[in-house]
């Protein structure tokens, strides 16, 4: 035997004991137990008819000790491969027989340490996380979550593009370590003395932070591995996956869309240029004119309400408008737990400089004037009278 593994279970996660200490792979730890659980005898020879030692007994291949809950141990040693076969001989501790079992479980209780030990980089869920900060070069975003919604601290204060701060979250998570390197690793020669860039994911449960570095890359079997540091010395290699995303530039992480919201959640939608104003709201989940409960058009009123959640940015931090003011879209949700009490959105439109030009917006909770498609703007703003239903003429029903 060349070699002692010795795992343990604190409260419901695995700890590699020996030979280092680092945490477990729960799925071959409990994929190697069901193995020892499975095991059952061809054979049971008694030890007094028999010599141990022709077995390999005497010299075991493997001795394996399970404690239990109640504190209890089963040990057995393992003898060598039978001929003809790949049988086993096993002895429990103190036991009177030897048992002949299938040799397949040697696979397990054989494995390289590396093999027992936890690929995964982390296991932090978008909804755990507190804040994330990133250091690129000279470059830092720092985002915080709070609520459903992701705000930017830094290069600027503005929404966060949630989309791709959940992303990230999810290319984390999803790291895997292809080589650990334990012994004599010099950082400047991964490149993690000057990482090129360090992400710092702050939980909401309390647990430590999360800190990552990610140094120089180089080609694997499988494509490219990024040299990475975990906290203040695990070294490791892992599938680059997560760079190109962190590659975006600093201003870009704010939020393209003018207002994220669900559109499910939309309760009322109040409409309003200089000239004409609409109010909608929805009703037992139709929508209705709120002047008289007329039935609106179902699919024209979720057409705008649609339109205004898609709108996005074509450029952040414009100066004052020099337009009239083009029209005003409030967005209201339920006050129940389906609209979760979230504040109403108003956007407030401005007309272009001139033909071909932007149209700009300012919405609520967003502190800057932005950019938007025109012609998106007219789309919501179009005659409100084609909300309501087209009646539908004798003439009309001879016709189809």
């Amino acid at each position: 035997m060349g070699r002692l593994v010795a795992l343990e279970e604190v409260g419901d996660v695995w700890q590699l004991r020996e030979p280092i200490q680092y945490p477990a792979d729960a799925s071959t730890v409990t994929s190697t137990l069901s193995s020892l659980a499975g095991l059952s005898a061809d054979r049971v020879l008694p030890v007094d008819e028999v010599d141990p030692g022709e077995f390999g007994l005497d010299t075991p291949a493997a001795e394996v000790t399970l404690t239990l809950g109640d504190g209890s141990d089963i040990s057995f040693v393992v003898g060598d491969a039978m001929p003809l076969g790949s049988k086993r001989p096993i002895q429990l501790a103190g036991g009177d027989t030897i048992e002949i079992t299938p040799g397949w479980f040697m696979n397990d209780l054989e494995r390289q340490v590396d093999d027992w030990r936890l690929r995964e980089v982390t296991d932090v869920q978008k909804n755990e996380v507190a804040s994330i900060e990133i250091d690129a070069g000279d470059d830092t975003i720092r985002a915080v979550h709070v609520g459903d919604t992701w705000q930017l601290l830094s290069p600027v204060e503005d929404v966060a593009d949630r989309d791709h701060l959940e992303a990230l979250v999810s290319d984390l998570r999803g790291l895997r370590i292809e080589e650990f390197l334990d012994n004599g690793v010099d950082p400047g020669e991964l490149g993690l003395d000057a990482p090129e860039y360090s992400v710092m994911v702050v939980r909401s449960d309390g647990k430590e932070p999360l800190r990552i570095d990610f140094g120089t890359t180089r080609e694997g079997d499988g494509g490219t591995d990024v040299a990475c540091r975990r906290g203040d010395g695990d070294y490791f290699w892992a599938r680059d996956s997560v760079r190109t995303r962190l590659s975006k530039a600093p201003v870009l992480w704010r939020s393209k869309k003018i207002a994220d919201f669900d559109t499910w959640a939309v309760e009322g939608l109040q409409l309003a240029t200089p000239e004409a104003s609409v109010k909608l709201e929805k009703l037992e989940g139709q929508w209705r004119f709120a002047e008289d409960a007329g039935e609106a058009d179902q699919a024209r009123v979720s057409d705008r309400v649609t339109a205004l959640s898609k709108l996005e940015a074509t450029d952040y931090d414009l100066m004052a408008p020099m337009t009239d003011e083009f029209g005003t879209a409030e967005i209201l949700f339920s006050s129940g737990e389906e609209g979760g009490g979230k504040e109403p959105i108003i956007f407030t439109f401005f007309a272009p400089l001139g033909e071909g030009g932007r149209a700009m917006v300012r919405v609520s909770g967003r502190d800057t004037l932005m950019g938007v498609d025109p012609a998106a703007v007219d789309s919501i703003f179009a005659d409100f009278d084609d909300l309501r239903p087209t009646a539908v003429t004798v003439e009309d029903q001879e016709t189809e």
